[in-house]
């Protein structure tokens, strides 16, 4: 299974733009309305604006918190915790959130840069790029051990050393 949105070299894959650009056409017919209706300039730039912060952070173009994989897998200590994550993902969002909170050591993992974390978070979940994806990585496995994505599920995962009743071996 190869990523939809190949590219060749580039980093801005283009398949994942029409979010982004809903949000920017909405926010413009939004503020063309304001300005029709006689409500003047000022309230018609401030929804331009909001709207292009809200499209700008859905948009590919935010990088934050993104580990290759590979990478991931070469300084693999034991029990290394990688969330598979993509931009524009609420849950994603509030789940690094939380994890930063508490304090938790987490490798972020940008499943519409990695190729290969793509193709893992597709075979773990059955097809979909259902993020986020969390899991146990460590050397002395054949593979990634799948874990609940939340706080607790993280916590619980690195303190119990791989509870085995709650966790789910990836195929």
């Amino acid at each position: 299974m190869t990523h939809p949105f190949a590219r060749a070299g580039r980093e801005i894959v283009p398949g994942h733009w029409f979010g982004p650009a809903a949000v920017v056409a909405v926010g413009c017919a939004l503020a063309w309305t304001i300005v029709g209706f006689g409500h003047g300039a000022a309230p018609a730039l401030l929804v331009l604006a909001v709207t292009a912060v809200v499209a700008l952070w859905n948009s590919p173009l935010r990088v934050t918190g993104h580990e290759p994989l590979q990478s991931v897998r070469s300084s693999c200590v034991e029990h290394a915790v990688v969330v598979l994550w993509r931009p524009g993902c609420p849950y994603s969002s509030a789940l690094r959130r939380r994890a930063a909170r508490e304090g938790l050591e987490v490798h972020w993992v940008n499943i519409w840069r990695d190729e290969d974390a793509y193709e893992l978070c597709c075979r773990i979940n059955m097809g979909s790029e259902e993020t986020p994806t969390a899991m146990l990585l460590d050397p002395s496995l054949s593979g990634p051990v799948v874990i609940p994505a939340s706080v607790p599920g993280i916590r619980e995962a690195t303190a119990a050393r791989l509870p085995r009743g709650r966790a789910r071996r990836a195929i």
